[in-house]
């Protein structure tokens, strides 16, 4: 934490560590019908509920609030659940705000409350509130556009069982949720998407 604090600035109030760095690399999964992955002898987990939107809220002067806010409702209906169901969160995180905006956003929390949410809840994998399980892009790097499908990848292996040291007792739901095509201010594209295990 010392370390952290103390970086140096590179805009303010953004420091080093604020700062997702740009690296190589990729992450993939299948796409396939439940009974392939069930033939296949595969772990796999059902998609629950999904939401995207372009250019929400265009009108805002300084970008403070994104599609999620306007979508969530639906996301939760479509999957069956609410926020309060969900044991872990995926958030893309390119800087540590966009997280703390999408939380606020999908209904973790009233807007204007992320600090106080976070500073409230032990955000580790074996926390009261598991978000970034593995890291998140803070942790390891961007990959270009490649750097939306981690969050993705991590809620897959944390409901099939194959998060190794990190696992999250008893998964059963997971949130991911994307941001992307910056455009001078603001991110014009929000998405997120709900997953269950095989059984939730």
């Amino acid at each position: 934490m010392e370390e952290y604090l103390a970086a140096r600035p590179i805009a303010e109030p953004l420091h080093l560590f604020d700062c997702v760095m740009p690296c190589a690399g990729a992450e993939a999964f299948l796409v396939l019908r439940e009974d392939r992955a069930q033939s296949l002898g595969m772990a796999y987990a059902r998609l629950r509920g999904t939401i995207e939107r372009h250019n929400a809220f265009a009108s805002d002067p300084v970008q403070m609030r994104a599609g999620w806010a306007l979508d969530r409702e639906d996301l939760y209906r479509q999957a069956g659940a609410g926020p309060e169901d969900m044991d872990f969160v995926q958030t893309y995180d390119d800087y540590p705000v966009i997280s703390l905006m999408q939380l606020e956003d999908l209904g973790f929390c009233a807007k204007g409350e992320g600090p106080a949410f976070v500073r409230k809840h032990g955000l580790t994998w074996d926390g009261s509130f598991p978000l970034n399980t593995s890291g998140g892009q803070l942790s390891v790097g961007q990959a270009g556009a490649a750097g939306g499908f981690l969050g993705m990848v991590e809620a897959l292996r944390q409901l099939t069982g194959q998060a190794s040291g990190r696992q999250v007792k008893s998964a059963k739901l997971g949130l991911v949720s994307g941001f992307g095509m910056i455009n001078y201010d603001r991110g014009l594209g929000s998405g997120a998407a709900i997953l269950g295990t095989s059984k939730a």
